[in-house]
């Protein structure tokens, strides 16, 4: 039987912190949803950050599956130029797509990677990385009545630019759950059977300030009854009266779901990956005049299918380094620790013969492992996975070749330096997210993927989708039952050049691109 559902994210929630803050008796309506329910821990995507995460939850596909790798991608019509990542780039149906070609009405709210909109049978506000004076809400008549009554406020929270103020970075986020709050509580009424609205409040202040909230942190003693302490435990208490506004706005039949796309980990020093290289000799600083004309990415060009086209971004996206490419065997190829083999043949001048390919491939892991901080004497990388040991799909070849996972207490950035401390950002993603369910046949919800929350919300409507990774969780939809096909529709349309330059802008204050 049909069910209306609620999904709530909580982007970057992270169990440590949320136990926490529940022991402290700060997230009453959440424990109440756990005591009626059940909670478990939601598994991420490999990489793990919210581009890719965020892409699988709609899809129930992993990264090779829907094609979102990374905040930016290769212009398909130009190898020299980067572009961001937006709704354009995701490569396969969305849930909310097979929803409304079912006949279900669906809303959908501040979702990372879902700008530009489209239209759905339901309404949608785009997010996350909006260009001012975009239209970011569909329809157009419900963009209206939104605009009247509650304007939704686009960006902020660029963590970047807050190091000396961190109390204004707080301020922020108490005023952006405040107003996008008001703003769900409009796109809730009426009648609807599936919605997702999606604060991105905690991922953003947890990358400054994790170090304030996560309790294995080693400078958590000395900072958590701090007045920024204490602000950003008021930003969590705000989020659970949210939280209880948007369960009474679905009304006393819904099912609701709270949900993280990965969760957050305490780090306490960063490692660049290009610099590492670079010191391991894979790799050679060269001009940055040379690099425009150089680069290639990692995976070969072809259109980005479907009818959502991709479009391009202003050299002010750079490359991932200035780096003589003569003297460059892989590089630093995007965010997480992405790496590129610099191949003949593919790269525009490549150096690795593709029959020494796997070779160079070992060795570069190998170095990465083995490699020591000079300071501290430890492994700022833990583990390094090859492309083809990832979930596999269509799209595999647009990974990166390497894929380096960093130590405990340690980042993967593309910094200018091999390693050094950090205190801004002190927290970093990790895969282990949280789900917690209002009505569950389990206390303990286990540990499904994110790749599993769409095939569930489509079993709670009767319907099934066989082309995607994931399958419905049963502690929530059951065993299923009979389920009809859900149709696999194509939605489109993209961006111009100055809305990818503002998306870019953007994603630098997120500290996501250089």
């Amino acid at each position: 039987m049909r069910r209306r559902v609620l999904v709530v994210g909580w982007d970057g929630a992270d169990w440590e912190i949320v136990d926490d803050l529940l022991a402290r008796g700060l997230l009453p309506n959440l424990e109440a949803l756990i005591r009626e329910g059940g909670r478990g821990t939601l598994l991420s995507t490999v990489p793990s950050h919210s581009w890719a995460a965020w892409s699988s939850f709609l899809t129930g596909s992993h990264p090779a599956g829907h094609g979102v790798w990374d905040f930016v991608q290769r212009d398909p019509t130009d190898a020299d130029r980067r572009i961001p990542v937006s709704s354009t780039s995701i490569r396969q149906a969305t849930f909310l797509d097979r929803l409304s070609a079912a006949g279900l009405e669906v809303r959908a709210a501040n979702i990372p990677v879902t700008f530009p909109p489209w239209e759905v049978n339901g309404r949608m506000i785009g997010g996350v990385a909006i260009p001012r004076g975009a239209p970011f809400v569909t329809p157009s008549a419900f963009a209206e009545e939104l605009g009247a009554r509650a304007p939704f406020p686009i960006n902020g929270l660029e963590w970047m630019h807050h190091r000396d103020a961190p109390e204004s970075l707080v301020g922020d986020a108490l005023r952006l759950v405040e107003q996008r709050s008001a703003s769900f509580e409009i796109l809730l009424e009426g009648r609807w059977d599936v919605a997702v609205c999606v604060f991105v409040a905690p991922d953003r202040v947890q990358h400054a300030m994790g170090a304030y909230l996560l309790p294995t942190h080693p400078a958590h003693a000395g900072l958590r009854q701090t007045q920024v302490g204490e602000s950003l435990r008021s930003m969590y208490a705000l989020l659970d009266e949210a939280l209880a506004r948007l369960h009474r706005a679905a009304g006393p039949d819904a099912l609701t779901i709270v949900m993280s796309d990965h969760g957050f980990r305490p780090i306490a020093h960063l490692a660049g990956t290009g610099k590492m290289l670079e010191a391991l000799g894979f790799a050679s600083s060269g001009s940055r005049a040379r690099l425009g004309r150089s680069l290639r990415r990692w995976a070969p060009t072809r259109a980005l299918g479907k009818t959502r086209a991709g479009y391009r971004l202003k050299q002010r996206v750079r490359a991932p380094a200035a780096l003589d490419w003569s003297r460059t065997a892989a590089y630093s190829a995007g965010s997480g620790g992405a790496i590129a083999i610099n191949l003949e043949g593919r790269e525009i001048h490549g150096t690795v013969d593709p029959g020494d390919y796997d070779r160079v491939r070992r060795e570069v892991a190998g170095a990465l492992l083995a490699f020591r901080d000079p300071q501290s004497g430890e492994a700022p990388v833990a583990q390094v996975t090859f492309r083809e040991e990832l979930p596999a799909g269509p799209h595999l070849d647009l990974a990166p070749d390497l894929l380096a996972r960093p130590a405990p207490g340690w980042g993967l950035g593309n910094i200018d330096h091999v390693t050094q401390p950090s205190t801004w950002p002190s927290g970093d993603h990790r895969r282990e997210g949280i789900i917690v369910c209002s009505d569950a046949a389990a206390a303990d919800l286990g540990t499904p993927s994110i790749v599993d929350l769409a095939p569930t919300l489509l079993s709670l409507q009767g319907l099934r989708a066989d082309d995607i990774d994931g399958r419905p969780i049963p502690a929530i939809a059951g065993t299923g039952g009979d389920l009809a096909d859900a149709a696999s529709p194509t939605p489109g349309d993209g961006l111009g050049r100055s809305e990818e330059d503002e998306i870019a802008r953007h994603l630098r204050g997120l500290g996501y691109i250089e």
